[in-house]
């Protein structure tokens, strides 16, 4: 009966082991998506294609809460803040101006989510 025990702990422990790497590895892959799609947002607004920039924002914003979920920062949420004045400066319009304004907010992101890292 102990030895049965033992087993089944020491099986839950090793299945412990195997899942925390991935946990760490989860943490880090949010932060790095929110730099790709924020990245992928200033490349759309400098094409001046406001409805593009404002769906990879989105798509940082999510991955950005997500990544400060985990592991909270002053810089993601910093990061987090610019996008969501990016979304704000681009959503319907077709301003090159707003468009631009836009843009450097997602780029002011950018710095922050990379000083997260």
């Amino acid at each position: 009966m102990l030895t049965r025990r033992l087993m089944v702990a020491l099986v839950a422990f090793a299945m412990g082991l195997a899942v925390a790497p991935r946990m760490a590895q989860a943490q880090a892959s949010h932060l790095e998506q929110a730099i790709a799609e924020t990245k992928e947002a200033i490349h759309e607004g400098k094409r001046d294609e406001p409805a593009s920039l404002v769906e990879h924002a989105v798509n940082a914003i999510d991955h950005a809460h997500a990544a400060q979920k985990a592991n909270p920062s002053d810089h993601i949420k910093s990061g987090i803040s610019h996008l969501k004045k990016a979304v704000k400066w681009a959503k319907h319009t077709h301003s090159s101006r707003r468009v631009a304004k836009a843009t450097k907010e997602a780029e002011t992101a950018l710095t922050h989510l990379e000083a997260a890292k």
